[in-house]
């Protein structure tokens, strides 16, 4: 990450295209929330690695869970405070999440939306996110498609649609890519669920191009997220 994450991510979420984060940022909740049914979980307390404003955050709360948020930005922790949210201050790369809690925390979920791409040690972050989970816990990853079709016309127009000085992806996941990040972590995906590049407001569009989502994903989702679980170890 920057070397100093929380004043960079201030700025981050200053500059960022609201309407848009947010309806993103709400989908992918939604995302994960139907992933985590499926694993039939409890409800109990759930911790959203990178809450951001709080936009995902409070969807998780509305959906009954005891939602714990931590970011590493301030502006966007106060912002989180002002809807009522339970949201922390805490770089995840820079200190113990444990740090965030009083005690040893343990939670039924845990979900790291477009968090990974951020962090110059994604596969060490992980690691401490699995060992935060219950027996029984599950953890939602998402992760951007930065190589849809929409970014590849870009390439081809002679424009680049990722990197440069201020990109604040540091790594940059295709699917292969992100499962063997996900195997040397010791954690398997159960599920996944496509996101699509068609925005929520375009809804004919999204419904025509459904098919062409559940077929090739690599070139019309903006997002994936995963459902994972730790894989079991000889001592089980």
């Amino acid at each position: 990450m920057p070397l100093d994450a929380k004043a960079y991510y201030n700025h981050y979420w200053t500059a960022r295209e609201r309407p848009r984060a947010e309806s993103r940022s709400r989908e992918r909740a939604v995302a994960a929330l139907e992933l985590l049914a499926l694993a039939e979980g409890e409800r109990g307390t759930l911790l959203d690695v990178g809450c951001g404003p709080g936009w995902a955050l409070e969807t998780f709360h509305e959906a009954g869970y005891r939602a714990i948020g931590i970011d590493a930005s301030s502006g966007a922790v106060d912002e989180a405070r002002e809807k009522g949210l339970d949201a922390r201050l805490l770089d995840v790369e820079q200190e113990p999440i444990e740090h965030a809690f009083k005690g040893t925390a343990r939670f039924s979920a845990v979900v790291a939306l477009e968090v990974l791409e951020h962090l110059s040690d994604p596969l060490g972050v992980l690691r401490s996110l699995l060992g935060l989970l219950e027996s029984k816990g599950r953890l939602v990853v998402s992760l951007p498609n930065e190589i849809s079709l929409a970014a590849r016309l870009q390439v081809l127009a002679g424009r680049l649609p990722f990197g440069g000085h201020d990109d604040p992806h540091l790594r940059h996941f295709d699917r292969g890519q992100a499962r063997r990040l996900f195997e040397a972590a010791n954690c398997r995906v159960v599920r996944e669920q496509s996101i699509s590049v068609v925005p929520p407001g375009a809804k004919w569009l999204r419904f025509l191009t459904r098919p062409l989502l559940a077929l090739s994903p690599g070139a019309f989702a903006l997002a994936t997220l995963y459902l994972l679980e730790r894989e079991a170890t000889g001592d089980a």
